[in-house]
């Protein structure tokens, strides 16, 4: 869910959507992507933005070496040749070559919705993959198809294992929609680790301690400190500690892993490659719904099930209950109507990343204040 821990009046600029899509398709086809292809990737990173997930947004075109880094440094291809390993009416198997993930996943799943419309369900699994962004974004595809979407991604290991002080998953994220009468569905996209990794990235570029239970140092204690994971710190589980249940998030984070990893034939996240490689893999399914029962009952069902569950009171501090996809939903009608909201420090980057490529970063549609 679209929920950053750091909640306060929103002071910074913001930008158009259309803006930002543009200025990241222009980088994107700067480093060689074709422009159809330039179109997709961008297309998923300003709807992570628009959602609220600002964690696997633009913030990371110009640093992360899923991105721009990547395509300089030559760990992304631009024009990857995805081999498909293996296939049948339900499953394929596929090679993405290093090339972008965002790109490859967007098509991967698009091949799992087409095949699932066909067959009834279909899975599709990437190996040699690079990050993919927001995981919502390809569970959400399905849902436009009237199906049950899923999607999992395995990341190298940043992540405690349950009463452990070694690293030995990543945030794993598992990514789920299901479509509702009334036009907003279920979206769930959770890091399989207390948080995910981004959100220690917004606590850095704004200047904010983390909150209790998202990051130990290397001994395994507690850490408020944004930048612990540069000092051989590591993430905790979903659940935090084994009193709290860790031992479920770092579950669910293992059989990502199995299910995007060793299932795919990359092999287990806790052998992949160091340093700036990100090899990834990852695993996406979707069903119709008709298999099982009628498509409109369901979703009635499904939003007599929203409505009940949002008019449950809310305990002391919280406006009002919601499920999951609400508020990526009211991210959505805010930021596409006022703008999008960067930090400054994302802000700069950007800049410094337009005039390397010869493509002028937009200028903000509401000034915001100063951070």
């Amino acid at each position: 869910m679209a929920w950053t821990g750091f909640d306060g009046p929103e002071t910074r600029q913001r930008f158009d959507a259309d803006d930002l899509r543009g200025f990241t398709t222009a980088v994107l086809q700067s480093y060689g992507v074709p422009a159809d292809d330039a179109n997709i990737g961008a297309d998923v990173l300003i709807d992570a933005d628009l959602v609220g997930i600002e964690s696997h947004g633009i913030a990371h075109l110009p640093w992360h070496i899923g991105y721009a880094p990547g395509f300089e440094s030559g760990v992304v291809n631009p024009t990857p040749e995805i081999k498909v390993l293996r296939e049948s009416p339900v499953s394929a198997a596929w090679d993405g070559d290093g090339g972008f993930g965002t790109i490859v996943c967007q098509k991967a799943m698009s091949t799992c919705i087409d095949k699932a419309t066909t067959s009834g369900m279909a899975m599709v699994t990437v190996r040699n993959g690079r990050h993919f962004g927001a995981a919502g974004y390809y569970a959400h595809m399905a849902v436009e198809h009237d199906l049950i979407g899923m999607a999992m991604c395995n990341v190298p290991p940043i992540a405690m294992a349950a009463g452990g002080k070694g690293r030995v998953f990543g945030t794993n994220p598992i990514a789920m929609a299901a479509p509702i009468s009334d036009g907003t569905p279920f979206r769930l996209d959770i890091a399989t680790t207390a948080v995910a990794g981004g959100k220690l990235e917004i606590a850095g570029r704004q200047g904010k301690p983390l909150p209790q239970g998202w990051a130990v140092d290397e001994d395994g204690s507690h850490s408020d400190d944004p930048f612990v994971m540069r000092k051989n710190g590591a993430l905790l589980p979903l659940g935090s500690t084994l009193t709290t249940s860790s031992h479920k998030g770092y579950g669910l984070g293992l059989m990502v892993d199995i299910m995007s990893g060793v299932l795919s034939g990359d092999g287990s996240g806790l052998f992949a490659p160091r340093g700036q490689n990100l090899i990834q893999g990852q695993w996406f399914a979707a069903w119709r719904i008709d298999l099982f029962c009628d498509p409109d009952e369901f979703k009635s069902s499904m939003k007599e099930m929203a409505d009940a569950i949002r008019e449950v009171p809310p305990v002391d501090g919280v406006e009002r209950v919601v499920i999951p996809g609400d508020p990526e939903e009211i991210a959505r009608a805010d930021r596409s109507v006022n703008g999008i909201p960067l930090d400054d420090e994302t802000i700069e980057q950007l800049i410094a990343l337009g005039e390397q490529r010869g493509t002028p970063f937009p200028a903000p549609v509401h000034e915001g204040a100063s951070s």
